[in-house]
């Protein structure tokens, strides 16, 4: 086979991103269909994270060509052995054409099989649904919560609230911004959902943070204070290595998470914490998913197609992707090239420098393969 092009969006030392170009071997390489643009690419993008990855992504579909025919999987980005090593984080990503594959590599080795039957667009939130079940999953080790509060307004923070009301249960989202709770409504993507702008008051007995670095303390010293005694806090983001809070004391918050790997909780899943008042609460978080937890997400997505197919809001090509996600990480938000957002996706299939309206139609089978 001849070479190919791989085209890739590169960070540069200056905090920019430059489209990459160079040859690789048309052999042993995976072929990326789609890639969602999460709130941590943001992060490192803006540089309040440390990760090294010069390419970012770590959300979507690809198709590997195997000796015994074309497979397609989404990407399970943290290394269950390692937590880490972190595609689009610790080792580059895909935002990019084609992922060159080394032999035995980890990135295809951790391809989840992606459901045929899948709608296409919806596999870059395989993964942030994903999480987000493993989350509940660790909130309702106790038995299931009554009210369920939210922290954050983005993807996850969206996912969290809907998984909540598909299963039926109260869930109350909270943020500060009100332009961004009515592009909420406007989208119609939460239907039972309370969306308010400040603390919920009482009667909250299980609570997510899902909110990026620079906002994660105050949201849990609010989350802290609204939920009731023994409730559990999952630590969804926004906590690095040794990060502190002035109601939990000299607790590394991100150790909390660290416990939790990938679907095996190491130190019993949750940290019984005193608040400064007496309360107790119980805190809890995780790094990465299973391949059960991406299995399971599919099936979600794949029964509820409509609903799941609000949350995504802009799909751009490859070429288009830079400068959005540039302005998504540093412009503030009516300055931004995407205006409000929620998931943003990249579709590398597209001609260049075009965007679309999300596909609720074209499946993973229907994608044309190239092996």
């Amino acid at each position: 086979m001849s070479p190919l092009t791989d085209l890739s969006w590169t960070r540069t030392g200056d905090g920019g991103l430059r489209l990459h170009r160079e040859r690789i071997g048309a052999r042993g390489s995976l072929r990326v269909l789609r890639a969602g643009i999460c709130g941590t690419d943001l992060q490192i993008q803006r540089g309040v994270r440390p990760d090294g990855a010069s390419v970012l992504g770590h959300e979507g579909l690809a198709e590997h060509c195997a000796p015994d025919g074309p497979v397609r999987g989404v990407f399970n980005p943290v290394d269950s052995a390692d937590q880490d090593r972190i595609l689009g984080h610790s080792y580059d990503g895909v935002f990019r054409r084609r992922y060159p594959e080394a032999p035995g590599d980890l990135v295809r080795r951790s391809l989840v099989p992606a459901r045929p039957d899948l709608v296409a667009d919806l596999t870059v939130l395989a993964e942030p649904l994903g999480a987000v079940l493993y989350g509940w999953d660790l909130l309702g080790a106790r038995g299931p919560a009554d009210t369920v509060g939210v922290w954050g307004s983005g993807t996850t923070a969206v996912l969290a609230a809907l998984v909540g009301e598909i299963r039926g249960v109260s869930t109350i989202l909270v943020h500060p911004r009100r332009e961004r709770l009515e592009y909420l409504r406007r989208r119609e993507v939460l239907a039972t959902t309370r969306l308010t702008g400040g603390a919920p008051g009482g009667g909250v007995t299980a609570a997510f943070v899902c909110l990026p670095r620079e906002a994660a303390g105050e949201a849990f010293a609010q989350a802290a204070l609204a939920v009731e005694e023994d409730a559990p806090i999952d630590l969804f983001g926004g906590f690095g290595t040794g990060t502190r809070h002035e109601l939990t004391g000299d607790l590394d918050l991100n150790s909390v998470r660290r416990s939790n790997v990938c679907g095996v909780p190491r130190s019993g899943g949750a940290r019984p914490v005193t608040l400064p008042s007496g309360k107790r609460i119980r805190l809890t978080g995780h790094r990465g998913t299973s391949p059960g937890h991406l299995l399971r997400a599919q099936d979600l997505l794949a029964a509820y197609p409509e609903r799941f197919g609000r949350v995504l809001s802009h799909v751009l090509s490859l070429e288009a992707a830079g400068p959005a996600l540039r302005s998504m990480a540093a412009d503030r938000p009516g300055r931004r090239l995407t205006g409000e957002h929620l998931k943003v996706l990249i579709d590398p299939t597209m001609p260049a420098g075009t965007t679309r309206a999300p596909d609720l139609l074209t499946t993973v089978a229907d994608i044309p393969h190239h092996c």
